[in-house]
């Protein structure tokens, strides 16, 4: 590390080009950052859900949830299978081991689901295999409004026309309505007329179901082609359901409208959504894992105002929104940032008195967070509370790297009266292992936290990585870019000794009874460790030394 920091100094144009081009780099990637409020976690859950309507909860357990958990219970790096059943539906819920492809453990699943489904009830729909994407809640929520629209058409509004123009918004993964209506075409039968005709209702159900089908129908040899051939025979519309023909045990047949009554309508809703105490139908906005939040509710709402303007009908109104939060998060963190840098960089000229010096130490600062962003964006990991909390611990640490570079050269300058070029390389060479003890002392504190198991480690795998690259890339430039700076732009003589400050003296008094009474020192530290850490920036000797003896 030693022959790095002479050799920067005797090629001043590479290590230029080197930080200028890690400055790039940083700075592209710092662009390609997403902004979001957690780190994405994706999570090895897939999920099985079958529909049965009308089967009660225990067929559903019996016939349904068992043989599905029967088939995926033996699969590899399973770690645990729930059901959540109801009437009608069974939801199974397989969790894999972390580590496991959320790809492959999808793929196992439906492999494994596809084996069973023979064994399943013939009236059951087929099972619907799914990844759960762990993103949380939603980043968005709208209110729709529709005075004109009847409670069915609003919602299959929402659920048709909203949802396609949202869910090709980059980065949305899907929309849920609150409130609102199922459509349902219900057919109410009257018991008087079935009776007089010798039919049962089961018998209309049977017929209505055998004639409403869209299933392939093979293969046919047309024009010299072979061509597929679906079966068509659903009812388009109301009128032509209330127009089918049931027949009758004995001859001939009755249309379903003399049977009773074939009515567009909507089921009884089993939710509702309530905005100052009055009942309306809303919608959910979901991102996918890989967007950034900020982003995706920026392009809903550019959509959802386009669609507002093309329709005098419904009127959208947001309620909740992620971004908010996110955006106060991600400035307040920067802010953080700069009121960090600054008084660091104050700290830094209280203590050397000279600003060449003090420039010197600054540069290191954005020269160590810029190149870590072009890190970050290579292993995908995104700005956050995690990543921006990390960057904030490590904004007084970075600077400390080339503090004692700085200070060493311009102590060697004002004690051995040599030039600055050769000062940095002496002060460099000497204290070249100090500085990288310092920092791997500082990475080996932090490196681990990336190997943490379980959904921690998820967490804190962006935390670990922010800390050691800035920090690493602070030792790069304390052992390259600050001895070639001090080299060429810090001046020998420094600030005027008749310009120290009025505390000097009685700080160099306390250090040199420190020093003199070395047990008791050690006792008032020992005693005073609780609120040690506050004192610490006025206790560091190396921060401001003279070529005196007592100083030394």
């Amino acid at each position: 590390m030693n022959a790095i920091s002479s050799w920067s100094i005797r090629n001043p144009v590479p290590t230029i080009v080197l930080f200028l081009s890690l400055s790039v780099a940083g700075v592209d990637g710092f662009m390609q950052l997403r902004t979001n409020n957690m780190p994405d976690i994706d999570l090895p859950t897939v999920t099985v859900t079958v529909a049965q309507p009308g089967a009660a909860p225990s067929e559903m357990e019996v016939q349904v949830a068992r043989v599905i958990e029967n088939a995926v219970a033996t699969l590899e790096a399973v770690d645990d299978v729930s059901t959540s059943i109801s009437e009608g539906s069974s939801v199974t819920t397989i969790e894999f081991t972390l580590g496991t492809d959320p790809e492959t453990a999808t793929n196992d699943v439906r492999n494994a689901v596809s084996g069973v489904q023979s064994s399943l009830p013939a009236a059951a729909q087929t099972p619907v295999v799914a990844k759960v994407n762990a993103t949380g809640n939603s980043v968005l929520t709208f209110v729709v409004e529709a005075p004109t629209m009847s409670p069915d058409a609003l919602s299959w509004y929402i659920d048709n026309d909203v949802a396609k123009v949202l869910l090709g918004v980059d980065g949305v993964s899907k929309i849920t309505r609150s409130g609102g209506v199922d459509r349902v075409i219900r057919v109410e039968l009257d018991p008087d007329r079935l009776a007089a005709l010798g039919i049962s209702a089961g018998d209309v159900s049977q017929t209505l179901a055998s004639n409403n089908v869209n299933q392939p129908g093979g293969r046919a040899n047309i024009g010299g082609q072979e061509q597929s051939v679906r079966t068509l025979a659903s009812a388009t519309t109301v009128e032509a359901l209330a127009d089918t023909r049931i027949a009758l045990s004995g001859a001939g047949g009755v249309k379903l409208s003399d049977l009773g009554t074939v009515v567009d309508s909507w089921e009884k809703p089993r939710q509702a959504a309530y905005l100052d105490g009055r009942q309306v139908v809303a919608f959910n906005v979901y991102r996918s894992v890989g967007s950034s939040e900020i982003d995706v509710v920026k392009a809903a709402r550019a959509a959802i105002a386009e669609m507002g303007a093309k329709t005098t009908q419904a009127k959208f109104t947001e309620i909740t929104s992620s971004s908010g939060f996110v955006q106060e998060s991600y400035d307040a963190a920067f802010e953080a940032l700069w009121l960090g840098a600054l008084l660091a960089i104050g700290v830094v000229w209280l203590f050397l008195r000279d600003i060449r010096a003090t420039l010197v130490s600054a540069v290191a600062m954005p020269l160590s967070l810029i190149p870590t962003f072009a890190v970050m964006a290579a292993f995908n990991i995104s700005l956050n509370n995690i990543t921006l909390l990390a960057l904030s611990l490590v904004v007084g640490i970075l600077v400390d790297d080339a503090i004692v570079e700085i200070e060493n050269i311009v102590r060697h300058m004002r004690q051995t009266g040599v030039s600055a070029y050769q000062a940095a390389i002496e002060a460099a060479d000497e204290i070249g292992l100090a500085v990288v003890a310092t920092t791997a002392t500082i990475v080996a504190v932090f490196l681990p936290v990336a190997f943490m198991p379980g959904i921690p480690g998820k967490f804190f795998f962006s935390f670990a990585v922010a800390v050691c690259v800035s920090v690493l890339f602070s030792l790069l430039v304390a052992r390259m870019l600050t001895p070639l700076m001090g080299a060429y732009l810090v001046r020998a003589g420094g600030h005027d000794e008749d310009d120290t400050p009025a505390w000097v003296p009685t700080y160099l008094w306390l250090l040199r009874n420190a020093l003199d009474y070395r047990w008791i020192t050690l006792l008032a530290g020992i005693a005073f460790s609780p609120v040690r850490c506050c004192w610490r920036p006025g206790c560091r000797p190396s921060s401001w030394r003279r070529p005196t003896a007592a100083a030394r």
